[in-house]
């Protein structure tokens, strides 16, 4: 009996040793069910993991069954998982405990089950649990079984961490580049215009959401300003992010039609290109310089301010449905007449909804006040000045939504024969 039993530690041990060297979760898991059933003359065996998120346990590895899951702590398993302790039935008809159902559902008859918990790293990740001894299950199985579960459970969670730290990296390397493409798409510098002064801001968050905004002056002596939040975040976000606003700059340069249809011609665009998602709130105004004039569409983006002199902040009327969630949407387009010293601001949600250490999002109101408040101040400063506002409400607590702003006073109207810079 001695030698049997260092036989079967030597063979449990050369078996921790080629788990080892296994770096793929469905071959570790068959492996451990191969050799746990044949260790102490079992007809089958389970390996069972915990679902944190869903307080289940689940096979991952059922030899002859389906895939199951069960609530954590029903049935034998689950007692086991539960209670963190072996458990021993060789007459499971009267065992309370004892999950009848299974059996019904797979046509296998179970008369004997041993399970033995699985513990890594000081918490109980699962259980292995064997089936039908035809001499029944003893304490020594149970041992010899609890090596076994031991190098098992190492060797599951020492992949599990591999895989998280896996998908950590490949996440890390999608947010760069996502913050790359983002980077690439807003304008380098702030066009010098003619009546105008122009600030602008963007602030990716650590989790690079779709935020983008564009400064652009086209040739008929008009400017065109954007401001968009693509849903979702990472690489997705940000290609969709680049298709939108490439499509959007190629329509104002080169189309004679209006603004409404140009917006309606995207959103099309992107709700056959993309899943549905994937959408983009957008505002994109265009400043006739001649005349004042400022023709806009707001597609579901944060209403703009507009601060005119002596009068308190208003929010510019009007917003519709995001871009690309129905295949046929239609816009609104609206136009209000600028005066000399007006000042715009328009802000995305990272803006309205920054949040304290508490979970606290700052006052509607804010916004309005902080430009209020700020009425004689450049449009180049301000949006740094609402960033530096948006912190100092959030005490140090990490934001997950890009900050933009763009700001545009209209100094005056252009001269005739006049030219941007």
């Amino acid at each position: 009996e001695a030698h049997v039993a260092s036989s079967l530690a030597q063979a449990i041990f050369e078996h921790a040793a080629r788990i080892s060297r296994t770096a793929s979760m469905t071959e570790l898991i068959r492996l451990n069910a191969d050799f746990a059933h044949q260790l102490p003359g079992a007809d089958r065996c389970s390996l069972w993991l915990v679902d944190q998120q869903s307080n289940e346990l689940w096979t991952i590895l059922a030899d002859g069954v389906e895939p199951i899951r069960i609530p954590l702590g029903q049935g034998l398993v689950g007692a086991c998982v539960l209670q963190q302790q072996a458990i021993l039935v060789n007459d499971t008809q009267s065992d309370p405990r004892f999950l009848g159902q299974i059996d019904a559902r797979s046509g296998y008859v179970t008369s004997q089950v041993l399970c033995i918990p699985l513990r890594a790293d000081g918490q109980t990740i699962g259980a292995m649990q064997l089936l039908n001894k035809p001499e029944g299950f003893n304490s020594r199985d149970a041992d010899f079984v609890g090596l076994l579960a031991h190098f098992a459970a190492t060797a599951i969670q020492g992949e599990r961490l591999r895989q998280e730290a896996e998908s950590a990296r490949l996440l890390n390397h999608e947010l760069s580049l996502a913050r790359d493409v983002q980077a690439r798409m807003l304008p380098q510098e702030i066009p010098v215009i003619e009546g105008l002064e122009i600030g602008a801001y963007c602030r990716p968050a650590l989790q690079v959401g779709g935020d983008y905004y564009d400064l652009l002056p086209l040739d008929d002596g008009r400017f065109a300003f954007t401001l968009g939040d693509v849903s979702g975040k990472g690489i997705a976000a940000a290609v969709i992010m680049a298709s939108v606003q490439t499509l959007l700059r190629s329509f104002l340069q080169r189309s004679s039609r209006s603004l409404a249809t140009i917006i309606a011609d995207v959103s099309q665009a992107l709700y056959q290109s993309s899943s549905s998602n994937r959408f983009s709130t957008l505002f994109c105004g265009i400043v006739d310089l001649r005349s004042g004039l400022l023709t806009y569409v707001n597609a579901g983006q944060q209403n703009p301010l507009l601060l005119r002199q002596g009068q308190q902040p208003f929010e510019l009327p009007g917003t519709g449905i995001p871009l690309g969630i129905l295949s046929d949407a239609t816009f609104v387009e609206r136009s209000f007449q600028l005066e000399a010293g007006d000042l715009l601001l328009t802000f995305s949600d990272g803006i309205q909804e920054v949040a304290n250490p508490d979970g606290e999002f700052w006052e509607d109101a804010r916004p309005a006040q902080i430009l209020e408040a700020h009425a004689n101040t450049a449009a180049s400063d301000l949006p740094t000045i609402f960033a530096n506002q948006a912190d100092l409400w959030a005490s140090g607590a990490k934001q997950h939504d890009d900050m933009t702003i763009v700001a545009l006073r209209f100094v005056s109207r252009r001269r005739e024969g006049s030219n941007h810079e």
